[in-house]
């Protein structure tokens, strides 16, 4: 692959340091601005290229040496060459370039760097398991032992006993959903003929309290705030072990007192029911059926009888006028964000209060344009790092009008 040797300019949402050459937009992974290094493109398009640090021929004071033997090999992490502290920095400076009204105001909240992850996802090859490799499917197998994102109790090391037990757990639950193994046909180049050979399941792997689940199978358990919730198989719920509560009593804070509840992508019920001591009533929506009989349950146990729960895809059409006597909205939606019908909706029910919490600060910025152009206006803008020393992080903002 081809060699280049270019000074890096500025941080850019991606993980990425960005760099000019030959009027190519130069993306690279693993340097820090003002460094001069070498790197290796791994892509070329007609205006932006993207490369990682090969070589670094002039340092800057800011680098440290990484803590993790497979950094930039794996596809997890993209900013271990750097202090913790100075990764909250950039990331906040990101944000507010998105959002620079409110330069200097953004409230940032972050926990344990490593750790953190409750759940995760191994891959599994032959006896190989681990993280994929960036941009590729090559297991890196020390990930599975090492990473240091994930809590310990989840490391394959300390699940060896798990391990036999998910052998035994997959035949029989693949003797249950299909008389036939799962298989990929796989063609090689430059013969006449192809290779059948079974496709392996991802090891997935959550505490469920104390416990170590297969979340991919099983139900798991969460205590939190005076909360108990339970996520039906496969279910979504915050990776971050360290944050939740903090998050929760944000929004909460953020929160008018006896609010009428709209919550949307409401999952298994986990905002609406954490706060349900400050909400009037609640309407829930989601598009996962199995999530919204959880939320039912988890309200009931939780006493908050009156919440209502419903399954509807919200990314189809614009929401119900009977919608309308819900004045405060929750919605934490997918890295897609949320739909033209949603904005629309907006127009028509006439909301006082949005909270919008996202994983994806591009659509966030997408969404909240569209929102002030309707006549909101953002008050609040706060950030969590869940996933730190990834790219990725979570930001709130309130809108009233």
């Amino acid at each position: 692959m081809e060699k280049l040797r270019i000074k890096l300019e500025k941080w850019v949402n991606g993980g990425y340091c960005l760099a000019h050459h030959d009027g190519h937009a130069v993306f690279v992974e693993g340097g820090i601005p003002g460094e001069t290094v070498d790197i290796t493109l791994s892509k070329q398009g007609k205006k932006e290229w993207f490369g990682i640090v090969a070589t670094v021929i002039e340092p800057s004071p800011l680098r440290i040496p990484s803590d993790c033997p497979d950094y930039l090999e794996c596809g997890g992490c993209s900013y271990r060459h750097i202090s913790y502290e100075e990764e909250l920095k950039l990331k906040t400076s990101l944000l507010e370039f998105m959002f620079p009204n409110a330069k200097g105001k953004i409230e940032v909240s972050f926990g344990p760097s490593e750790g953190y992850r409750n759940n995760v996802q191994w891959q599994v090859e032959g006896n190989q398991i681990g993280f994929f490799a960036k941009n590729s499917h090559n297991i890196i197998p020390s990930s599975s032992n090492l990473c240091k994102n994930v809590d310990k109790r989840l490391l394959i090391d300390e699940t060896n006993e798990i391990w036999k037990q998910n052998q035994i757990r997959r035949s029989k639950w693949n003797q249950k959903q299909t008389p036939h193994p799962i298989q990929t046909r796989i063609h090689k180049k430059n013969q006449n003929h192809s290779l059948i050979q079974k496709k392996e399941k991802p090891i997935s792997l959550r505490l469920s309290q104390e416990k170590v689940v297969f979340y991919d199978l099983e139900e798991t358990n969460f205590h939190f705030l005076n909360t108990r919730l339970k996520v039906p198989s496969k279910g979504f719920f915050q990776i971050n072990q360290f944050l939740l509560d903090t998050w929760i009593q944000t929004i909460k804070r953020l929160l008018p007192i006896e609010a009428n509840v709209l919550e949307l992508f409401c999952g298994c019920g986990t905002i609406g029911i954490a706060l349900r001591d400050q909400i009037k009533t609640l309407y829930g929506i989601e598009s996962h059926d199995k999530s919204i009989q959880y939320a039912k349950q988890n309200a009931k146990t939780n006493g908050a009888n009156s919440f209502v729960y419903e399954v509807m895809d919200l990314y189809l059409k614009p929401l119900p006028k009977y919608l309308n006597k819900y004045s405060t909205w929750i919605v934490n939606p997918p890295r897609a964000g949320l739909s033209e019908g949603l904005i629309e909706s907006v127009t028509h029910l006439q909301p006082k209060t949005i909270l919008y919490s996202s994983c994806n600060p591009n659509t966030l910025r997408r969404d909240t344009t569209s929102l002030e152009e309707l006549g909101y206006q953002i008050d609040s803008l706060h950030l969590f790092d869940f996933f730190p020393r990834t790219n990725h992080y979570e930001a709130l903002v309130r809108l009233q009008k």
